[in-house]
């Protein structure tokens, strides 16, 4: 514009640009602006790996007076003051763990305060790499223990890890790794072998901690010592128990297994071990003699879980293979009635009617099951009173000294079994004495086992029990790393029966434990649709529901399967599952939308995902059909309800679910669904076109908006 003198008018300024967009100190993967350039700045990060506390147990076995001194712990100490990095390697029984908490407790340990140890569970697939933003920040005097024994690392795991310590260290924090040897892949000089500790020693100090001094000095390997000196030695009778059992544990015993024998030591009343030495006093020709020596034999034997007595009665010449056999029916099928044993017997190696004769003829079968060491109660039922721990300790001796029986033994196994097998009652504890069996032997049967116990029915309680099978294996470390595995592998397959165990785990204690490994896992159970995809489901919402790092945890990852595996079902399926009002993440989910832009937009990106999905097409109808009514109904906040699928709308081509929603379906025209598209055809949508976001869902739809709405109109006004 010019004035009458000719003068220009001044122009009013220009809009300022928008100011920068930034994040300081911003660790993240994405930046989302809300708002405007100058509202908030969300950080979106993964969820960090579950950490739980280290059990007192382990922290109490790691600290004076149960500790077996061995130089382990201060060497590793070492490494930490120097790199906040150790990693101790060894076979199982060299106390990597106990040691790997006592190296952390003496180098965070301060006159202050305690040190918090936390067990840091290696939730990440083999081929993956532990990422920055899931491991926790540095917090000065936290120490952190990862168990790589039951799966390795790689090289790029190992690399993060070293990375990851350097700030630990620099935090005033460390990290112990325990490891197998020759699995450490990473830098050789933060690495050292566990040196054993003496397992008599760390007896005894189990033994004296809890107040059981006498069978303490049972173990004291020089008698001696433990006798008074000076002149009490003339006034006090000498204790002619001690050092009677001294050589019960080898050097060679685990710390694990050296605790379990004083446990068991700790049950023999002192008394019977001083009368069978006493009488192991007279003359050697004598009855009382006699008497002492088998009853000191049998203490030994208890304690060891009847090593001797199994290799002379499961080995020993004359033995018949009857015996063999009942003694294995009654291990396996213990507390059962005596004639489902015996059936059970007959049942091994091929079916010939003489052979379950020979089995009632000569000595009766109670007869030979009281010789090989079983006990029959007042019931008529299987028992082990009177030699506790027996049972499976003849389960190993039998698996371990008939090896070219084995696959005869599975066989035998899965017969008594099946659904109409004589022991499927029992299925539970067989299969609980053969995981306790594959901890310790190789040619593991415990998942050869479960293979055919999934693969011949598809009796729920029995798919519950290898559930809680598969679960415990999970937590068990020498069978962790298959069962993580065979989990995988049953996700993958169209097998309905393991694909139900696998959801019903993942709903579970293992999805608890290791929440990224059981998404993995769920992901596959979504891509087919069946009774095992509603377990997940219910297992998605269930997981969101828990608590806050639950729900942030399902909705980026199920974000992550709708933007990576675009073709794959299980992202639309499981963003149904969580969008769905039947289950109970809906509510936080769009009351989150009113705070948090990224929570809208994954709705809105969700929903545009879904709908192009086909296969879901009347799934996902049903889902927008209930959220009209829940928004009728006064559930669900109208506004924000409708605003999101205003926007669903205007970025949507109006096909499938949204048009069946939008236009009509002559089966549904009620008031819910009338007021819905109502609302949708009046509400203004937000203007997208101008959002600086640049993963704004809405910017993916292609060309004009529409010109059409249930009421002949976009939304936007005209």
């Amino acid at each position: 514009m010019t004035m009458p003198d000719g003068h220009n008018l001044p122009q009013p300024p220009a809009s300022p640009p928008p100011p920068r967009q930034s994040a300081v100190g911003n660790t993240g993967t994405t930046v989302q602006v809300g708002g405007s350039n100058t509202g908030n700045i969300n950080i979106t990060r993964r969820p960090k790996l579950p950490a739980t506390p280290v059990p007192r147990n382990d922290r109490e076995a790691a600290l004076e007076p149960l500790w077996a001194h061995t130089p382990t712990p201060q060497r590793a100490a070492n490494l930490l003051a120097a790199h906040g990095l150790a990693v101790i390697v060894g076979e199982r029984g060299t106390g990597r763990r106990i040691s790997a908490v006592r190296a952390l407790h003496t180098h965070l340990s301060t006159p202050a305060a305690p040190p918090q140890l936390f067990d840091l569970a290696a939730d990440w697939e083999e081929d993956e790499v532990p990422e920055r933003e899931v491991l926790p920040e540095p917090i000065a005097g936290h120490g952190y223990l990862i168990d790589a024994t039951s799966r390795p690392l790689s090289e790029d795991a190992a690399r993060a890890l070293m990375t990851w310590a350097e700030k630990l260290h620099d935090a005033g924090s460390c990290l112990v790794i325990t490891s197998n040897q020759r699995d450490w892949r990473g830098d050789n000089r933060l690495e050292i072998g566990a040196v054993r500790p003496d397992a008599i020693q760390v007896a005894r100090n189990h033994l004296a901690h809890s107040s059981s001094h006498a069978q303490a000095g049972w173990l004291q390997q020089d008698a001696q010592r433990a006798m008074p000196r000076g002149l009490l030695r003339q006034a006090a009778a000498p204790d002619r128990t001690a050092g009677v059992l001294a050589d019960l544990i080898t050097r060679s015993v685990s710390p694990l297994d050296a605790v379990a024998i004083a446990g068991r030591l700790r049950d023999i009343d002192p008394g019977r071990l001083a009368n069978a030495v006493a009488r192991r006093e007279n003359p050697p020709s004598s009855p009382e003699y006699e008497q002492g020596v088998k009853e000191l034999r049998r203490i030994r034997e208890e304690v060891l879980l009847w090593t001797n007595f199994l290799e002379q009665t499961l080995t020993g010449t004359g033995t018949r293979g009857q015996d063999r056999v009942m003694l294995l029916a009654a291990a396996y099928l213990e507390g059962a009635p005596l004639e489902l044993c015996i059936k059970a017997a007959t049942e091994f190696g091929p079916r010939d009617e003489s052979l379950a004769r020979r089995y009632r003829e000569g000595r009766s079968p109670r007869r030979r099951l009281s010789d090989v060491g079983v006990d029959i109660t007042a019931n008529d039922t299987a028992a082990f009173h009177s030699r506790p721990g027996l049972a499976p300790s003849a389960i190993r001796m039998d698996w371990h000294h008939w090896a070219d029986e084995r696959k005869e033994t599975k066989e035998w196994l899965a017969r008594i079994t099946a659904p109409d097998g004589v022991a499927k009652a029992w299925t539970e504890q067989i299969g609980f004495r053969l995981l306790e069996l594959s901890t310790t032997e190789v040619e593991s049967p415990f998942f050869s086992i479960l293979d055919t116990w999934t693969n011949t029915t598809a009796d729920e309680e029995r798919l519950r029990i290898v559930t809680a099978l598969i679960t415990r294996a999970a937590e068990t470390e020498e069978l962790a790393r298959d069962a993580h595995k065979q989990l995988l592998d049953w996700a993958t397959k169209p097998h309905a029966h393991r694909r139900k165990v696998v959801a019903w785990a993942c709903s579970g204690r293992y999805g608890m434990r290791w929440p990224h490994m059981a998404l993995v896992r769920l992901r596959h159970i979504l891509a087919i649709d069946d009774e095992a995809t509603r377990i997940a489901a219910n297992a998605l919402t269930t997981h969101a529901a828990a608590s806050t790092d639950g729900f942030r945890r399902v909705v980026e990852t199920v974000e992550t399967w709708l933007e990576r595996y675009q073709t794959h079902l299980a992202g639309p399926r499981a963003f149904l599952a969580l969008t769905d009002p039947t289950y109970s993440v809906l509510d936080t989910l769009v009351s989150a939308a009113q705070a948090t832009p990224a929570i809208r937009d994954f709705l809105i990106h969700g929903w545009m995902q879904t709908l192009r999905q086909p296969d879901v097409r009347d799934y996902a109808h049903q889902v927008l059909l209930a959220w009209a009514r829940a928004a009728h109904e006064g559930r669900l906040d109208r506004t924000v309800t409708f605003g999101i699928l205003t926007d669903v709308r205007n970025a949507h081509t109006p096909l499938d679910a949204m048009s069946r929603f939008l236009y009509g379906s002559p089966d549904q025209d009620d008031h819910a669904l009338i007021e819905a598209r109502l609302a949708l055809a009046n509400l203004r949508a937000c203007n997208h076109t101008q959002c600086s976001e640049p993963r704004c869902p809405l910017k993916e739809a292609a060309g004009p908006l529409p010109d059409t709405s249930a009421a002949g109109g976009t939304g936007e006004p005209r």
